[in-house]
C-alpha cells in the first residue's frame, strides 16, 4: 500500500536543468553584502557641492553643508545603560567643534560600534538640519547642553548624508588639533576662562548641586581592567571599566564607563590624557575604597584632550608628579655607549657639585663620567620585610614583589621586575649627596655592585661578592643545581660551565656574572636567605664605589651604567 508521501515524491532523475546551477548567481555577491553591512567603511562620493561651515553657522532646513566635529557623547543602537528612549536601529551621537554642539541620528548597520569613541573626529555631510529643541521638547530629561540642532544620517550610495570617522593614530595625521577648544572659551580675552569650570574637590563637595552645566577638568591616573557586572535591574551582564582621575585638588575619584563607552578608554594614557567633563553624574562614595564615583549620562559631555591653557598646565603637573612619585624608571639602553663610557679613553671624574653645575648651565647636554661615592645607607632588609625587593610600574600602579617576575593585578600582564632603587640609601661625596632611590640603575650596574667588577682571580676583594659566597651558598646552589647534597664542588653544576671547570665555584660564577650580556645575575639576590641578605647589607654599608654615570635631559635623573670597586 503506497503512502501519500510517495504520491507527491518528485522524480529527480528526470529533472535536468538547462544550465549548471550556481548558488552565487541567485544571491548577492560578498562585495554587495559588505557595502550593505558596513556602509561607513565604503568610499562615498557626494553628489553636488557641499558648503563647508561650522556648527554655529548651521540653519534649520534644507541645504547641502559639511563640517568637522568630535564625539563628546553617544548612545548605540544596542541600548546601553539608560538609553531606552532611543530608536532601536539608530545611534545618537553628540558632536562638537570650537563653536557649537549638534546631535546626529545615525542609522545603525550593526557593525559600526568600533567607530564610536569619545574624542573621535568625524566629518559630516548632510542635506537637512532639524530643530533639536522642537523634536525633543516632550522629553525634557534628555536635554543635552548647548545642543540646538539634530541631523539624521542614512549612509548609502545614493544618500545625500554621510559620516566619515577619522583615524588619528597615524603620525602623519594633521587633524589632531581640530575641534579641541571648549565652548564659550574666548581665546582673544586677556584672561580667558571656561564658563562653569571648577576644581574636582569643589565639585565633589557642593558644586554638583543644582548646577546643570558644571564642568570639571581631570587627568587620567589609571585605567582599570574590563569587568563584567551583573545588573539586578536589567537582569543581565553589563561591561564596566573604571578610570581613576585626579586634578591638583583631589585624586579620590573614579570615572565609570558602561557598555558602549568601555572601548573609549583603551587609548587613554595615564598622566597624559586630559578629560573635560560637562554635567557628569555624581554618585555617593564607594564604601569599600572611599572613592567618589562619576559617570556619563544622557546630559553629559566628555571632551578628550581639550586645547586651552588650564589643560596644558594640568598635563605638565601630572608629568611632574609622575617623575616625583614614580617607583620605577626604565633604564634608557640606547642613550649612551656603555663600553666607551666605562672603558673609553675620555673618562672624566666628576663630583656631585660638578654635575649640578653642568646640568644647570647646559640643560640639554648629554654626557657621561665617573663618580666616587660613599654608600651612606643600605635598606635591603627593610625592603625585604615589606616584600618590596623588586619593583615595576604598570597601569600607573606600583608593582612590588620579592621575586624578579610578577603579574599586574590590574591588567593581568606579566612583567620582568627590577631591583628597587631604595635598597641603596644616600650616596655622598665631599660636595653633596644623592637621596635614596633617586638613581636609575642598569642591570649591569646592579650585578657589578652586588657581585663585583674585579677579575675572577680576586673574588674576595669585593665585600658584597664575598658575602654572597660565604653566606648565600645554599640559596644559590638550589637555584642552579638540583643536587642538594652540600658538596661545594657541585656549587653550580658541572654541566653548566664545562669550559671553566678549573676555576673554584665562586670564580666560575664571578666570570659568568661579569661577562654575560644580559647581566641578570643580580636576580640571585632574590634567592638568598635572611642571614645572607643581612651580611650583604653590612658589607655594602659605608663602602666606597666608583660609578660610571650618564645624564640625559630626556630621563631627568642620574643613570648608573656600571660600578667599579
Amino acid at each position: 500500500m503506497s503512502s501519500i508521501q510517495s504520491f507527491y515524491h518528485k522524480d529527480t532523475a528526470s529533472f535536468k536543468p538547462s544550465k549548471p546551477y550556481n548558488p552565487e548567481n541567485e544571491a548577492f555577491t560578498p562585495a554587495e553584502i559588505e557595502v550593505t553591512r558596513r556602509p561607513l567603511t565604503q568610499t562615498w562620493r557626494p553628489n553636488g557641492v557641499y558648503q563647508e561651515v561650522t556648527i554655529a553657522e548651521l540653519q534649520v532646513g534644507r541645504g547641502k553643508v559639511r563640517f568637522k566635529a568630535r564625539i563628546v557623547n553617544f548612545s548605540t543602537a544596542t541600548h546601553g545603560r539608560g538609553r531606552s528612549a532611543l530608536p532601536e536601529n539608530f545611534h545618537m551621537l553628540i558632536v562638537k567643534d570650537d563653536t557649537g554642539v549638534v546631535a546626529l541620528k545615525l542609522l545603525s548597520s550593526g557593525s559600526d560600534h568600533e567607530f564610536l569613541k569619545f574624542g573621535t573626529l568625524v566629518t559630516v555631510w548632510t542635506g537637512f538640519v532639524g530643530d533639536y529643541s522642537a523634536a525633543h521638547a516632550a522629553n525634557s530629561n534628555y536635554r543635552i547642553p548647548f545642543v540646538s540642532f539634530i541631523i539624521p544620517i542614512h549612509p548609502a550610495a545614493g544618500s545625500a548624508s554621510c559620516t566619515r570617522f577619522h583615524d588619528e593614530t597615524r603620525p602623519s595625521q594633521d587633524t589632531t588639533g581640530l575641534c579641541r577648544v571648549p565652548l564659550n572659551y574666548d581665546v582673544s580675552s586677556p584672561s580667558p576662562q571656561v564658563p562653569g569650570l571648577m576644581s574636582l574637590k569643589a565639585y565633589l563637595r557642593s558644586g554638583h548641586d543644582d548646577n546643570f552645566d558644571a564642568r570639571i577638568l581631570v587627568c587620567v591616573f589609571s585605567v582599570g581592567p574590563r569587568l563584567t557586572v551583573w545588573s539586578k535591574d536589567k537582569q543581565t551582564d553589563l561591561e564596566l571599566i573604571e578610570v581613576r582621575v585626579f586634578d591638583e585638588t583631589s585624586n579620590n575619584c573614579v570615572l565609570k564607563l558602561w557598555e558602549d563607552k568601555v572601548s573609549s578608554a583603551k587609548s587613554w594614557v595615564a598622566n597624559q590624557t586630559i578629560l573635560l567633563l560637562t554635567n557628569p553624574i555624581l554618585k555617593p562614595p564607594n564604601r569599600k575604597n572611599g572613592l567618589a564615583e562619576v559617570g556619563v549620562g544622557s546630559n553629559s559631555m566628555v571632551e578628550v584632550d581639550p586645547a586651552f591653557p588650564d589643560a596644558d598646565w594640568l598635563r605638565q603637573m601630572a608629568a611632574a608628579r609622575t617623575r616625583r612619585e614614580s617607583v620605577h624608571t626604565p633604564f634608557p639602553l640606547d642613550t649612551w655607549d656603555f663600553e666607551a663610557a666605562i672603558h673609553g679613553p675620555n673618562q672624566a671624574l666628576f663630583t656631585l657639585a660638578d654635575i649640578d653645575e653642568c646640568v644647570r648651565d647646559v640643560p640639554e647636554t648629554v654626557f657621561t663620567g665617573k663618580l666616587n661615592l660613599l654608600i651612606a645607607g643600605v635598606s635591603i632588609m627593610e625592603q625585604c620585610r615589606k616584600r618590596q625587593l623588586c619593583c615595576f610600574e604598570c597601569c600607573n600602579i606600583p608593582l612590588y614583589s620579592h621575586n624578579a617576575t610578577a603579574t599586574c593585578k590590574n591588567c593581568l600582564t606579566p612583567h620582568e621586575l627590577s631591583l628597587n632603587p631604595k635598597i641603596i640609601g644616600p650616596l655622598t661625596d665631599e660636595t653633596g649627596s644623592v637621596a635614596q632611590g633617586k638613581l636609575v640603575w642598569s642591570n649591569r650596574a646592579w650585578t657589578e655592585l652586588l657581585f663585583g667588577s674585579n677579575s675572577p682571580k680576586e673574588p674576595c676583594s669585593d665585600p658584597a661578592a664575598a658575602a654572597c659566597v660565604t653566606t648565600g651558598e645554599v640559596s644559590v646552589k638550589k637555584e642552579h643545581n638540583d643536587n642538594d647534597n652540600g658538596d661545594d664542588e657541585n656549587f653550580l653544576g658541572d654541566d653548566i660551565f664545562d669550559d671553566l671547570d678549573d676555576l673554584d665555584p665562586f670564580e666560575d660564577y664571578q666570570t659568568h656574572a661579569v661577562t654575560t650580556q644580559t647581566y641578570d645575575s643580580w636576580k640571585v639576590l632574590t634567592t638568598l636567605d635572611t642571614n645572607a641578605l643581612r651580611d650583604v647589607e653590612e658589607q655594602l654599608l659605608y663602602s666606597r664605589v666608583t660609578l660610571t654615570f650618564g645624564w640625559s635631559p630626556a630621563v631627568g635623573s642620574l643613570c648608573v651604567l656600571g660600578v667599579e670597586w
